[in-house]
């Protein structure tokens, strides 16, 4: 049975400490899977302002929408797991991607993965490697329960800490691959990002074909070429 995350008190939210922030720093690689073609096609840079979708953090009030004032972008970081490895962003970008639909399409919607080194650091409220989500009255639950609450959650936090508090985004545990970290970044780090990125190739690329039959076996998805 998933763990219950109880709805967040922002009474209960304690002021940042230095354990509490993660700072990814401008030698950190990440990236992302996202959408060229399809019904709502993006570009590498691009920030999504429509919202609440399905998508775990979400920081957007009900109804959805366009919102002018907040957008988001999730991602995987080339940050040290516990082992020391670095995280593979390729895999955290494929399984938070497709894990649900079960296969990797590597045309439909014309997918690319793109990387890139973000020209300022983030400064993200950590979630799984932090007792922050403990001493705001959280639990785990809130990168692998309902997406629905960890929604609620993310809002509260956007709006919970402001000015000289204020986060660029999350990092927490990606619910598919829990050793690898993700990151929802929101608006307020777009200008973390590049003129443009060190790596940008459409998911069908041949260069990429190997890595990525190679984890959907692993995993258990399959590949739609």
């Amino acid at each position: 049975m998933t763990e219950y995350l109880p709805p967040p008190d922002p009474s209960r939210f304690p002021d940042l400490e230095e354990g509490h922030v993660r700072t990814v720093d401008v030698g950190v690689r990440v990236g992302r899977i996202y959408f060229a073609g399809g019904d709502f096609p993006t570009t590498w840079d691009g920030f999504r302002w429509f919202g609440p979708t399905n998508s775990r953090f979400d920081h957007y009030r009900q109804p959805a929408g366009v919102h002018a004032d907040r957008a988001i972008m999730y991602l995987g970081a080339a940050i040290l797991d516990a082992c020391g490895r670095p995280n593979n962003v390729l895999q955290t970008a494929l399984v938070e991607c497709f894990r649900d639909a079960g296969d990797i399409d590597l045309r439909h919607g014309l997918p690319h993965f793109v990387l890139f080194n973000p020209v300022r650091p983030l400064r993200l409220l950590d979630l799984t490697d932090s007792d922050w989500i403990t001493a705001a009255g959280g639990n785990a639950a809130i990168p692998s329960g309902p997406r629905h609450s960890a929604r609620v959650w993310a809002t509260a936090i956007y709006e919970h800490y402001t000015g000289a508090d204020a986060v660029d985004g999350l990092i927490y545990g990606s619910s598919n691959k829990p050793a690898n970290r993700a990151i929802a970044l929101w608006e307020r780090g777009a200008d973390a990002l590049p003129d443009r990125p060190v790596f940008h190739e459409p998911l069908s690329h041949l260069g990429l074909r190997a890595a990525i039959e190679t984890f959907a076996g692993n995993v258990g998805l399959g590949v739609l070429t």
